[in-house]
């Protein structure tokens, strides 16, 4: 397992993504995962974002490709992407 504790987001097997407020990256990152993600929770420290079926259609709408998406998961993250994301 690969770990970037510089990286500010945590892809979990149920779809959902964590992402630190206090990262430097926090923007860059929150840039490219709005692209693909609903928002579903954003209190003071931690955001959640989820990967739903109709937000991958609308990344899917807008011209992002599956191979786009698992990058930018991949660049962000601060542990290896799961499988079943990447599938």
């Amino acid at each position: 397992m690969a770990v970037n504790v510089y990286n500010p987001m945590v892809v979990q097997s149920d779809r959902t993504v964590l992402l630190e407020v206090d990262n430097p990256r926090y923007q860059e990152a929150r840039d490219a995962l709005a692209r693909f993600a609903e928002l579903e929770k954003s209190p003071e420290h931690i955001h959640t974002y989820r990967l739903s079926p109709l937000s991958l259609w609308n990344a899917a709408a807008s011209g992002l490709t599956a191979d786009s998406i698992v990058a930018a998961l991949t660049q962000f993250s601060k542990y290896d992407v799961p499988g079943n994301i990447t599938a």
